[in-house]
């Protein structure tokens, strides 16, 4: 998938010097000190957090806790490879890669920052297999989303990810069939096109007007050019995320 919506594909070292009296800094072999003790807890307490599902709809694409569990490990490590420059190829070896995981899917990957977009990149086409999909889309969205500078090393521990996974596209004869929250869109009209996920409507608190008025000033024309003349399709999507 910087912030998006368009096309394809570490951190803080503190050292303390403590001079003359460091006898209480000391401990014994073997045992924990009070920071390393919360760090630890802080570590098991974010490996609990199971990934959390939000449809728009009715459809699913049928994943595991395990699989959904992988794709996000997936799209973190991602993240953090090619944000701290990753060179090569980012091998997958360490995943367990299911038949599921393997299906082509088109995906958006989304980063925020305190509620904020950070980057936005997705494909509405399932030109990928799912697992391979969401990769691509966390490197485009972190250092190609043309709206905003690459993702920096020291953003990644702000960044909260969400992976939409979307159902095939369908047409729809009237604008009826549009439903806000239910359904992404895609507008068509000539040579220009632009598209929401089933989301942003419900996150900016849109009608279907206003949502269909904004679309069409994102496809780059002025805001009532969707009442003649344009076509529209539909999706829904699943959202996963910690």
């Amino acid at each position: 998938m910087i912030d998006m919506k368009r096309f394809m594909v570490p951190g803080m070292l503190v050292l303390l010097l403590l001079c003359g009296c460091d006898q209480g800094a000391r401990t014994s072999p073997g045992l924990q000190t009070i920071e390393e003790m919360k760090n630890q807890a802080k570590s098991e307490e974010k490996e609990a957090v199971r990934v959390k599902e939000e449809r728009s709809g009715k459809w699913s694409p049928g994943l595991s806790e395990d699989e959904k569990e992988t794709l996000f490990a997936i799209a973190r490590n991602t993240l953090e490879w090619c944000v701290k420059g990753g060179r090569g190829k980012f091998s997958f070896d360490k995943y367990s890669i299911t038949p599921k995981l393997k299906e082509r899917t088109a995906t958006f990957v989304t980063l925020k920052i305190g509620g904020m977009l950070r980057g936005c990149i997705g494909s509405l086409a399932p030109v990928a297999e799912m697992y391979r999909s969401v990769h691509d889309n966390t490197v485009n969205a972190a250092l190609r989303d043309f709206r905003f500078r690459p993702v920096t090393p020291m953003e990644l521990e702000k960044i909260d990810m969400h992976i939409s996974l979307l159902s095939p596209i369908v047409d729809i004869a009237s604008l009826d069939e549009f439903k806000i929250g239910e359904h992404g869109i895609i507008l068509e009209k000539g040579t220009y096109r632009a598209v929401y996920l089933p989301e942003v409507a419900v996150e900016q608190n849109w009608t279907k007007e206003e949502t269909l008025s904004s679309l069409s000033q994102k496809a780059g024309m002025n805001s009532d050019a969707w009442r003649e003349g344009t076509s529209f399709k539909v999706f829904s999507s699943v959202v996963l995320s910690k």
